[in-house]
């Protein structure tokens, strides 16, 4: 049973350690700014009209071939800097999953010991229960009891084990995984910004050649043109973005409330209690425990295994809570 449950965990969380996100998003990213950086290739054939402006505008009454490359500078910053959106994507979502999601890895896997260690005792207990009904030491009601008690802690740790395959195995960084979320926000919301700024900005370098068919060439065909355009909007987006960012530390989104500080605060203190709670309910339980090892006798021994079921699963939940507000407070920071 155990290594069939260990094996699922294996499995599952080894699959679950890379979901696929970084690589989509930056698989994304990288295949946007290949367009963006590399250079264009253009080539104009035919009658091309002259502007009355050049020096020998009668010359577009014949044939005429141009052809060159041209690459846009600010396309190409464009393009690293949504590769540099991305790995920050990246990087945040990798922290969020440090921030909601180990909490929860690390309190799952603190009762799943708990439960493990105790199918060990329960089988043994389940042997003696099957053999005193062969003895008729013990009715067929009381047996099945028994069997329904070790069943039921069966399912808590499967459980258990399949949610706690839903994430990744605890890595042990959770120390100021809140502030690293957060940093990782604010450099999205900055490259974010960049892509705006640059928006603004047309930067390119045209070369080629510009070759009449007839008539008299006029000076070489050879051409190298820097062009520089800016949009005049450019002089507001530093201010807006500056609003953007700010506003983005308080915005109320259902991503960003997963990684406050104020609601790992407030679970983890409303957990704190019935950590408090569980904790007297395991000693309680401990008490009737040992006070019927003393007694003896079989009915006291039959009584004793139904107490020792409720007490593994207080102590189960116990080790959850505890180990849950443990890994909040390190993820605040506390």
């Amino acid at each position: 049973m155990r290594v069939l449950v260990s094996l699922l965990l294996l499995g599952a969380s080894t699959a679950r350690a890379d979901d696929g996100y970084c690589d989509f998003v930056q698989g994304t990213a990288a295949a946007s700014s290949d367009i963006q950086l590399a250079p264009q290739v253009f080539a104009d054939l035919g009658y091309i009209e002259q502007s009355v402006a050049t020096v020998n505008p009668d010359a577009g009454s014949s044939g005429r071939f141009i052809a060159g490359v041209r690459w846009s500078l600010s396309s190409a910053l464009t393009g690293l800097t949504v590769r540099d959106r991305a790995s920050a994507d990246c990087a945040r979502h990798k922290a969020l999953e440090l921030v909601r999601g180990e909490p929860n890895a690390v309190a799952l896997a603190a009762r799943a010991t708990v439960l493990d260690g105790a199918l060990v005792d329960a089988e043994k207990l389940l042997a003696e229960s099957a053999a005193d009904l062969d003895a008729r030491r013990t009715t067929a009601q009381e047996a099945t009891a028994t069997r329904l008690r070790v069943e039921e802690l069966r399912g808590l740790a499967v459980e258990t084990h399949r949610q706690l395959s839903l994430y990744a195995a605890p890595s042990g960084g959770l120390g100021g995984a809140l502030a690293a979320f957060q940093r990782a926000d604010a450099e999205v919301e900055h490259q974010d910004g960049k892509l705006r700024l640059l928006s603004a900005f047309d930067l390119n370098v045209r070369v080629g050649i510009d070759e009449f068919f007839s008539g008299d060439q006029p000076g070489s065909p050879y051409f190298a043109v820097l062009e520089v355009g800016v949009n005049l909007g450019a002089l507001f987006v530093g201010g807006n973005n500056e609003r953007a960012a700010k506003a983005r530390r308080t915005l109320r989104d259902p991503l960003l409330a997963d990684a406050s500080a104020e609601r790992l605060d407030a679970v983890a203190a409303a957990e704190a209690k019935r950590v408090q709670e569980t904790a007297a309910l395991q000693a309680d339980l401990q008490k009737q425990l040992d006070a019927l090892a003393r007694v003896g006798g079989e009915d006291s021994r039959r009584y004793r295994q139904t107490v020792w079921f409720e007490f593994v699963k207080a102590k189960a939940e116990h080790a959850y809570l505890a180990a849950h507000v443990d890994a909040l407070h390190q993820v605040v920071g506390r």
